[in-house]
């Protein structure tokens, strides 16, 4: 219990697990030449060295051991401890993480370290030169090790994951908020170059027919002059009520609150006249979408038109909406100019792709919902801006 009681206070201290102090004890609690914590990458589904004992300076990076594969390997994936003697492991780096030359063999025990009954999180590896086993005690003995480390290890992961995830809403918070402040921006412009000036040039006309019916002069004369300021100051205040509509109609669709997400996105062929689009679905409605998920896909499918309309000199779209299963899939494809996905890729982060491509809000709309955005181009032969929602 002695031993225990000095890996617990090992594994208590705040911070970072001190892996190498763990390596250091196991050596010495199970009276072996040396021992390797292996630590689980769950995305590449291999073993990768924590720590070593005596250390190896440096060489633990360079071994990598897949999941299933040689005996640590299996031990990951199959979850059973073993005790291996007169052992001789072929990969040269593991070789001198054991310390053994060319001619030596070595004693192995290996033993899974759970972070909970199903999880496993990683592998202690201790030996001994030479045929020194390890008795049935020693491996009940490293389980109970393996398996404190393990939920040590589990809880810094989750711990880890917490702090990816905070990181994560903070980064979602400020692109929302980047977003909320372009669509600002843009209405402000939107009102400025539409509204505003014709609001002015509005006023201009009206006070021109003013000036004209109290000036001196022959009465029809006056009369038809101010007739023309009017009739064009009509034709300017007929554009501010359209452009003022625009601009609410940007703000909220009474459409997509009224009849539902389908009736919205086949409103949206209408809005573009200078483009063909054409709108697909085999849906009625889709009543299990949540209104917040409905109204960034209507976003995302009125951002998407807008882009096409701007870079892709394209002559026809397709604005489609589908089930696939537990997801929805909204998709925008056109037959414009395109562009070589590879290259791009190839050039600039894919943050950057989006900026460069009109894409930035859309990726952006995509993550504040958790769905996936996929985009498919070949220069020449159109744009294809794929959303996925789980439901």
């Amino acid at each position: 219990m002695k031993d225990v009681s000095a890996l617990h206070r090992l594994l208590l201290v705040p911070g970072e697990l001190n892996l190498p102090a763990v390596s250091r004890f196991l050596t010495e609690a199970l009276d072996a030449d040396g021992s390797i914590v292996f630590l689980i990458d769950q995305n590449e589904n291999e073993l990768n060295v924590g720590a070593v004992h005596p250390a190896a300076h440096g060489l633990e990076k360079q071994l990598k051991i897949p999941v299933g594969y040689g005996v640590t390997g299996l031990v990951a994936s199959k979850g059973h401890a073993v005790t291996l003697v007169d052992d001789s492991p072929r990969n040269k780096v593991h070789r001198a993480l054991l310390g053994l030359r060319p001619d030596q063999t070595v004693s192995r025990m290996c033993a899974p370290a759970h972070g909970t009954a199903s999880r496993i999180v990683g592998v202690i590896s201790v030996h001994r030169r030479g045929s020194t086993s390890f008795t049935e005690d020693d491996l009940k003995r490293a389980q109970v090790y393996a398996d404190l480390i393990g939920l040590r290890l589990f809880a810094e992961g989750l711990l880890g994951d917490v702090e990816e995830h905070q990181a994560q809403r903070n980064r979602l918070i400020e692109q929302a908020s980047s977003a909320q402040e372009a669509e600002r921006r843009r209405i402000a412009g939107d009102l400025h170059d539409g509204v505003t000036q014709a609001r002015a040039s509005l006023a201009f006309h009206l006070s021109a027919a003013d000036v004209g019916l109290a000036a001196t002069g022959p009465a029809e004369r006056r009369i038809g002059d101010a007739q023309v300021q009017i009739s064009a100051a009509r034709r300017l205040a007929t554009l501010a009520y359209d452009e003022t509509r625009a601009a609410i109609r940007g703000l909220h669709s009474l459409i997509l609150e009224d009849l539902g997400l389908v009736s919205a996105l086949e409103s949206l062929t209408q809005v573009s006249p200078q483009l063909d689009i054409e709108f697909r679905t085999d849906l009625d409605e889709i009543s299990d979408v949540p209104d917040h998920c409905a109204a960034v896909l209507f976003r995302i499918a009125q951002e998407g038109i807008n882009n096409v309309v701007k870079h892709a000199e394209a002559g026809h779209a397709v604005l489609s909406l589908r089930r696939a299963g537990d997801a929805v899939v909204l998709a925008i494809t056109d037959d414009g100019v395109g562009f070589d996905l590879a290259s791009a890729r190839a050039q600039r982060s894919v943050d950057a792709l989006g900026e460069h491509f009109g894409l930035s809000s859309v990726a952006e709309r995509c993550a504040l919902i958790g769905a996936s955005l996929r985009i498919d181009s070949v220069a020449g032969r159109g744009t294809a801006v794929i959303v996925e929602l789980p439901l």
